[in-house]
């Protein structure tokens, strides 16, 4: 009861548990994070999961591992209560995943729970039945040794937090990233994982690098560079892929600190400065690295999640690591740039010794132009008067109103079909003969599957059949029909970022652009001349491709007297 001078109160521990969980349970992703991390802990040598509709109806982690007693059962679902740490001092010398005593307590908060657990002494388990903070049921029961977490209706009685999760697919997606991270260090341990009654992983116990090829079947072991070193501040093993054998648009990089996997934006910035002078285009690092440091060294205990760590060494555990992963690549036997072990490789002058505009960002901002003479003319206006030759069925010279051009037809139909791509004037879908088939990860079957319809409306027809393969049936309108391989390659690159970037059409149409655009040697009538002449013209920047190559040259006087010294 309160009185006029009293307005703070304690809370009710149902309201403390519900606060609890929202920094606990963001989403189905963290119930699996949380319990299969209580099944590593529980010693278990076999660890399944299930879920259905992406986590939303039902999340169910088996393990057997110690199981509990009936006490301990019944206690597990009381805030902080654990059996890993006893002291303050404890948190410093942490050997176990968990350590809050929240999890449970958090999960049974915001969904109905059902506990069944045995210790392999007993003869009888316990079944213990929570529904949104509230102890249902507790009774004995006959069970397996070790310990069911079934968890329904997340967030069912929270419209809110219901509303803000995602569709199954986006959902099913955070969920298999949350189950490779606890997989990839533990590979001595068989894990399952279903979803809607299918079964997407079976992983045995093998070694690390066994367990890698596994869940990346493009791989080969001559692609996988070992790392491993020891060092007065910390130990490290893994593998690092070959720059050039790294797969297309892979999601991310594994970094692990004492067995948990670990975002430190320090280190992992380190590592890509090491990689960025070897990868191609957008390409970024991919590496398992396990770097086991003592526990008083390392402080996890940041964020609810326990995903960022602090280091007592920081900066000198960036200095060795990267070093020693400069030094594992260079070993590889890989054709290294010049003064790469000492500094980053430098960009080489382009061939015609003028300077080129950077990259297109995808923008309509016409790039910059060079400071040329020749390039200061008007631009020649659409006209019947036309005359060309063409070179090596791919150069055009043409004669336009008095003035004399050098074009690149390849590079012109790659801005033309960008623009149309970008701008929406393509025409209608077009089907395949044969449709583009890709074996996909259940990782990228989820992510695919939640963006199909965005893809559809870009001219992308796509299928994902069994959640192991995506089917390309159509291409937008004007793409050559043999792009269409490399095109969905390059599709399921892009989808392979945690979320779409801002500029996603753009780059989209630049892929479209590139691989979509008709190959030389052309053979062009005078209407198919003027109407690449037209529509390169009505192109926001018809000088350069999207990626900043050159178009078209202005055959000046001045310049054919340099051309001839």
């Amino acid at each position: 009861m309160t009185t006029a001078d009293q307005r703070i109160q304690v809370l009710p521990e149902s309201v403390i548990n519900q606060i609890a969980a929202g920094e606990v349970v963001l989403r189905p992703a963290s119930v699996i994070k949380e319990l299969g991390e209580n099944a590593v802990d529980a010693e278990a040598q076999h660890i399944s999961i299930w879920t259905e509709q992406g986590g939303k109806s039902l999340i169910q982690v088996t393990d057997d591992g110690v199981g509990m007693s009936p006490l301990d059962a019944e206690l597990c679902f009381e805030r902080h209560a654990t059996s890993k740490i006893r002291s303050a001092q404890d948190l410093y010398a942490l050997y176990t995943k968990g350590f809050r005593g929240e999890a449970l307590a958090s999960i049974a908060a915001v969904a109905e729970v059902e506990l069944f657990t045995r210790r392999l002494q007993d003869t009888i388990g316990t079944h213990v039945v929570m529904a949104f903070g509230q102890k249902v049921r507790v009774e004995p029961l006959r069970c397996a040794a070790g310990t069911t977490v079934i968890v329904r209706r997340l967030f069912q009685r929270l419209p809110v937090r219901r509303k803000s999760l995602r569709s199954d697919a986006t959902e099913h997606r955070h969920n298999v990233e949350e189950f490779l991270r606890l997989v990839y260090p533990h590979p001595e341990r068989h894990f399952r994982f279903y979803h809607n009654q299918a079964l997407l992983y079976d992983l045995p116990p093998a070694s690390l690098r066994e367990r890698i090829l596994a869940l990346y079947p493009e791989l080969s072991a001559e692609d996988l560079v070992p790392v491993e070193g020891e060092t007065p501040f910390f130990t490290v093993r893994g593998y690092l892929v070959l720059p050039e054998k790294i797969p297309a648009g892979h999601r991310e990089a594994y970094l692990f600190i004492n067995q948990r996997y670990i975002r430190h934006a320090l280190l992992q910035q380190g590592l890509l400065q090491v990689y960025r002078p070897l990868l191609l285009g957008e390409t970024r690092p991919l590496y398992w690295l396990f770097l086991e440091v003592p526990p008083q060294h390392v402080d996890v205990n940041v964020t609810p999640s326990k995903t960022e760590a602090r280091l007592l060494h920081e900066l000198e555990v960036r200095t060795m690591l990267t070093s020693m992963v400069r030094k594992a690549l260079a070993q590889s036997h890989l054709t290294l740039p010049v003064d790469w072990l000492l500094k980053p490789t430098e960009t080489l002058e382009p061939a015609l010794k003028e300077p080129l505009p950077a990259p297109s960002s995808g923008s309509s901002r016409p790039l910059p132009q060079p400071s040329r003479a020749a390039d200061s003319l008007p631009l020649p206006e659409v006209s019947a008067r036309l005359s060309y030759l063409l070179l090596h069925g791919r150069y055009l010279v043409l004669e336009w109103e008095g003035q004399a051009w050098l074009v690149d037809v390849r590079a012109a139909h790659e801005r033309i079909l960008y623009e149309q791509h970008l701008n929406r004037t393509r025409l209608s879908p077009q089907g395949l003969l044969f449709p583009v088939h890709a074996r996909l990860s259940p990782q990228l079957a989820a992510r695919l599957a939640e963006l199909r319809e965005l893809l559809q409306e870009e001219g992308f027809h796509l299928e994902v059949r069994e959640g192991k393969e995506a089917v390309l049936h159509a291409l937008p309108a004007g793409v050559m029909p043999g792009a269409a391989a490399a095109l969905l390659d390059q599709l399921l690159a892009l989808l392979q970022e945690p979320e779409l970037p801002p500029d996603w059409r753009n780059r989209l149409a630049q892929h479209v652009a590139r691989y979509g655009s008709p190959r030389p040697p052309y053979t062009l009538s005078a209407q198919a001349v003027e109407k690449i002449w037209s529509d390169l013209l009505a192109c926001s920047d018809p000088t350069y491709t999207p990626s900043g190559r050159r178009i078209r040259y202005l055959l000046t006087e001045e310049v054919l007297e340099k051309l001839f010294s």
